[in-house]
């Protein structure tokens, strides 16, 4: 394991006025799993106000001093340091009423969240007290000491757990599982901008499915409506999952992009409150893409997610069960009204979609919506016509031929869907003519 130049140089300047000093956290987890990473936080006895004292050759910034915390500039990097420490109770399942300096290490990583990010490395030597490399080496997330009092004093740490369990694909243990369980409800104290931030990590990583299928309960207690998908059966043949399962595996089955998975995430979410049974006991659910992209707006706008994934999720949740074997004019209209890259989502969610249905449908629906993409790249690729800027007249042409006011766009866009469906070439002579 290697410091960064400004870390190591900011470890021996401590080590050298008397003060123990280590890379705690993230960089030192990252380390021992091979993954690259340079943002360094450090831990020392030296109390802030000998931090300030022993760099005030640096740029220092007071970014955080009542709870330690001062901000130095070495080598280019801007390093926290922070003076070894013990939070007070936590008065709102989320913040320490105070903060306490201690002189041990031992005290400080304790009370860190889980056993793989508390251990700490000084440039030579690494202290793991917790067994968090052992827990590393097994792909196990563990809360230190006690779980559930880990989870009653930071409420974020249970969406934390599932982020990191997500994005390193590891198992949560057992005991740490139950205690994030029964602490969810404690969940309606953390900010919803923080909920969103985890939900969108937990969601693009790689072990996303497992997490979502083995701690529903954490991930309906911030999405609500999902536990009403949960155990609902689709009674179609097409269909090997109840609706909760269906999504998840969905979910697992994409490309790991967030608007991508959110889309999946939330594309049958309305499925129960659209079933029906025809005559033969086969289930349908008429409008569910209609709903659920409607519920889609109001989940995300209540997570305070931006306005551009709001709107992307909402057009793909409405599109994704949309019929794309279409003539090659309905393909250049959907392009115009929703762009390439929007269109170049629709398929990753069609192909999981598809893929997450019962095996023996699976291949076609991929192959289905792989034909579709292909040809819309072959539509932009070729430089077919598919919007009014590209006509090869304008509004100021059809001025000259005497056409007014909002007759000029309505006609217009009959010769662009004449062009588009191939009855008319965008050829600036012959549309003049026609027109």
């Amino acid at each position: 394991m290697e410091l960064t130049i400004g870390a190591k140089l900011i470890i021996e300047t401590l080590n050298k006025s008397g003060y123990e000093a280590y890379a705690v956290g993230g960089f030192v987890r990252d380390n021992l799993l091979d993954i690259e990473s340079f943002d360094v936080d450090i831990t020392t006895s030296a109390t802030p106000d000998k931090i300030l004292e022993i760099f005030k050759d640096f740029k220092v910034y007071k970014t955080g001093l009542k709870h330690g915390t001062v901000t130095i500039n070495a080598e280019n990097e801007n390093i926290e340091v922070t003076t070894f420490r013990v939070d007070g109770e936590y008065f709102d399942n989320r913040h320490p009423d105070t903060v306490n300096f201690v002189s041990d290490l031992k005290t400080d990583l304790e009370r860190r969240d889980f056993t793989v990010n508390a251990m700490a490395f000084d440039g030579e030597n690494l202290v793991d007290l917790f067994g968090g490399k052992e827990d590393i080496k097994n792909k196990i997330i563990r809360a230190v000491g006690d779980p559930y009092k880990r989870f009653s004093e930071d409420a974020l740490r249970i969406l934390r757990a599932l982020r990191f369990a997500s994005q390193l694909d590891f198992e949560i243990e057992k005991n740490t599982a139950n205690a994030m369980r029964e602490k969810a409800s404690l969940l309606k104290s953390v900010s919803i901008e923080r909920i969103f931030s985890e939900l969108s990590k937990i969601l693009v990583g790689k072990g996303a499915e497992r997490v979502l299928l083995s701690h529903r309960e954490v991930i309906f207690e911030v999405i609500p409506e999902l536990k009403l998908c949960n155990g609902f059966s689709q009674n179609t043949k097409y269909h090997a999952y109840d609706v909760y399962e269906h999504i998840v595996h969905s979910v697992g089955k994409s490309y790991s992009d967030k608007t991508v998975r959110w889309a999946l995430l939330l594309h049958d979410i309305e499925k129960p409150s659209c079933y029906s049974v025809d005559k033969f006991g086969v289930g349908h659910f008429y409008g569910h893409q209609q709903k659920s992209a409607k519920k889609s707006i109001e989940i995300l706008k209540r997570l305070k997610a931006d306005n551009k994934l709001i709107k992307d999720v909402n057009d793909l949740v409405f599109l994704h069960d949309i019929k794309t074997e279409v003539e090659r004019g309905e393909i250049k209209k959907m392009i115009n009204a929703y762009g390439v890259e929007l269109l170049e989502k629709l398929a990753l969610v069609k192909i999981a979609d598809g893929l997450a249905h019962a095996e023996e449908y699976t291949e076609f629906r991929k192959m289905l919506a792989e034909k579709f993409i292909n040809t819309v790249r072959e539509i932009i690729n070729n430089g077919e016509c598919y919007s009014l800027k590209q006509l090869k007249v304008n509004g100021n042409d059809l001025k000259k031929l005497g056409y007014q006011g909002a007759e000029i766009k309505e006609k217009l866009q009959e010769i662009l869907t004449e062009v588009i469906f191939d009855r008319l070439e965008n050829d600036r002579e012959l549309i003049l003519k026609r027109l």
